[in-house]
């Protein structure tokens, strides 16, 4: 899931008990969430090997959505209000995303059962991959 340079990147640092959570955001919306029980940089630091050439600046005001979402899912609330993004991915990444943010609150899905949603049925491999490269995990489960 990539997309096209972005000049300054946006993170913050959340930890809910020895879960560290890094955000990344650009003026125009969330780019990643992180996560690790084992890591504790600072933000920029924690994101400076996915994006080596662009300056990361602690800012969080730039971040506040993000951290809302991420503090409503962690306490099992649905979303306020939906995230704007800043990351580009094929459409049917999009599409695999898109269901999967339609899933009821509280309810799962197999691979499978998504593969059905998107209309490829034999597709839960293909599922898999698009969630491994996933680059909101906590917005889109």
């Amino acid at each position: 899931m990539a997309g096209t340079k972005i000049p300054e990147i946006y993170c913050w640092q959340l930890t809910v008990e020895d879960l560290n959570i890094y955000l990344a955001s650009s003026n125009r919306g969330a780019i990643r969430v992180g996560l690790s029980l084992t890591d504790n940089r600072d933000s920029p630091a924690y994101f400076k090997t996915q994006f080596p050439d662009t300056r990361l600046i602690e800012n969080y005001p730039l971040n506040k959505p993000l951290v809302k979402a991420v503090q409503d899912v962690l306490l099992d609330r649905p979303l306020e209000k939906p995230v704007d993004f800043d990351f580009s991915c094929t459409p049917f990444q999009w599409q695999v995303l898109n269901t999967i943010a339609h899933i009821p609150f509280g309810e799962t899905r197999t691979y499978g059962d998504v593969a059905s949603l998107v209309g490829k049925p034999k597709g839960a491999r293909a599922i898999g991959q698009v969630m491994k490269r996933n680059p909101i995990p906590l917005i889109f489960p």
